[in-house]
């Protein structure tokens, strides 16, 4: 009888932990959402691999500040930057790629994983005539136009922000 005693004095706090892990288990944490930036050259209308992308992730307020989330990452193969953001999701997001030929803009994050976003055309002297085809945004998914650079306008590029600071 006492060993009867002694099982129950110990299985019934380890039923009431199974039972406990099991509830806290059951709750979901919801996932992460992807935005994938689709990055094209603004000429040829194809991918640009290896292009540094930033996301820069607002207050629920809206307001972007020097200390505002950022997130780097490099386009693939395929010209897509893929960035994984955790809830609760900001409502705009900002996305930015180097030489832009896409007007700096928020893209509003529902209209983004609902549908696509694809930037607004910028109108700078080196982004004139774009000759490529528009191209088409999948749910989830920015597409930024850039410029790429040949030697002599990254000489200049770079003077520039010499003068600059």
């Amino acid at each position: 009888m006492a060993l009867n005693e002694g099982m129950n004095n110990l299985l019934i706090p380890v039923l009431v932990l199974l039972a406990f892990s099991s509830t806290c288990h059951g709750q979901s944490v919801l996932p992460p959402f992807v935005v994938q930036v689709l990055v094209l050259d603004y000429k040829t209308g194809r991918p640009v691999k290896g292009r540094e992308v930033e996301m820069i992730l607002p207050d629920a307020k809206r307001d972007i500040y020097d200390h505002s989330p950022q997130i780097f990452k490099k386009t693939g193969k395929n010209g897509i930057a893929a960035f994984r953001i955790s809830s609760p999701l900001p409502p705009q997001l900002w996305a930015m790629a180097e030489f832009p030929c896409t007007r700096r803009q928020a893209f509003e994050t529902s209209e983004v994983l609902q549908r696509g976003i694809i930037g607004d055309h910028a109108d700078f002297a080196l982004c004139k005539n774009p000759t490529s085809l528009s191209a088409t945004a999948q749910p989830g998914e920015i597409v930024l136009y850039i410029r790429r650079l040949n030697p002599w306008l990254r000489f200049q590029y770079l003077l520039w922000k010499i003068f600059q600071s």
